[in-house]
């Protein structure tokens, strides 16, 4: 007892400040802990590759082209290859997202017989896709990156609203005679994309969207893709690989333009995420 009591006035003091570091160093690490899995911001960025079928009818003015080509055949009509760009950007913030997506398709078509004084008909197609998404399934976009050597606890349902815009530009040169045209179009659209998780590395993805509604002359525009991905890394970069196909059809009724046109093809992806 007399040894106790010696020491009790230094012991208490010590057993409180030993608690206090303690507690101190486990917030600490519950802290640092809670940035690096509750990081709210994730970005990706992608680029494809689209082998387009084209269906469809182009007009300029008084000139009419119906085409229905396979890309083997778009290639051995055409005066040129056809320019093409495709690329995709995502910010998440937690459940919340914006996208920004934009396709470019350049067509200049030969004339039905080969004139020296004709040039058939050209087509320019630029569209851009932007809008708010909201997970409604599966983890945050950041969660997914942090864990991205891991399969996902749950598939993933996002759905999201935005805008489509449309360019046109038809030329037509038939006998000397030229008319073209060049038009720009807005549209509201809605759609969903759904993830479904194999393993750790394999996923496929479905993206469906409509739009147009009568808005700005824009009768009807949608698209549907599915692919299958694959997830690796380059450079020690989470990213992904992804094969699939992709239909787009624009439905547009001007005065000076109307275009009713169904693209269709193998896609090609490398997305990249951070």
């Amino acid at each position: 007892m007399t040894v106790n009591k010696r020491f009790s006035p230094f012991f208490k003091p010590l057993v409180l400040a030993a608690a206090l570091s303690a507690a101190t160093n486990a917030q600490c690490a519950g802290a640092e802990k809670g940035d690096t899995v509750q990081n709210p911001w994730s970005f990706n960025l992608g680029t494809y590759l689209w082998l387009p079928n084209i269906d469809g009818n182009f007009s300029a003015g008084p000139f009419n082209k119906s085409s229905d080509f396979s890309f083997g055949d778009i290639v051995g009509k055409m005066r040129n290859f056809p320019m093409e760009f495709n690329g995709h950007f995502e910010a998440h913030y937690e459940r919340m997202g914006f996208y920004l997506d934009g396709n470019y398709l350049g067509a200049d078509f030969r004339p039905a017989r080969d004139q020296g004084y004709s040039k058939g008909l050209s087509t320019r197609m630029g569209i851009m896709e932007y809008g708010a998404t909201y997970r409604l399934l599966g983890p945050s976009a950041s969660e997914r990156v942090s864990r991205w050597d891991e399969k996902s606890p749950s598939n993933i349902l996002d759905i999201y609203a935005g805008g489509r815009t449309i360019w046109l530009g038809n030329e037509a040169v038939i006998g000397g005679i030229s008319a073209s045209s060049n038009v720009s179009v807005t549209a509201p659209l809605v759609g969903g994309r759904f993830t479904l998780e194999f393993s750790p590395k394999w996923f496929a993805k479905i993206d469906g969207s409509v739009g147009g509604f009568g808005v700005d002359n824009v009768s009807f525009t949608g698209s549907a893709l599915g692919i299958i991905g694959y997830r690796t890394r380059f450079f020690g970069v989470p990213a992904s690989v992804e094969a699939g196909y992709k239909v787009l059809s624009v439905k547009v009724d001007k005065p000076v333009l109307a275009s009713d046109v169904i693209i269709h093809g193998a896609f090609l992806g490398l997305t990249g995420y951070w």
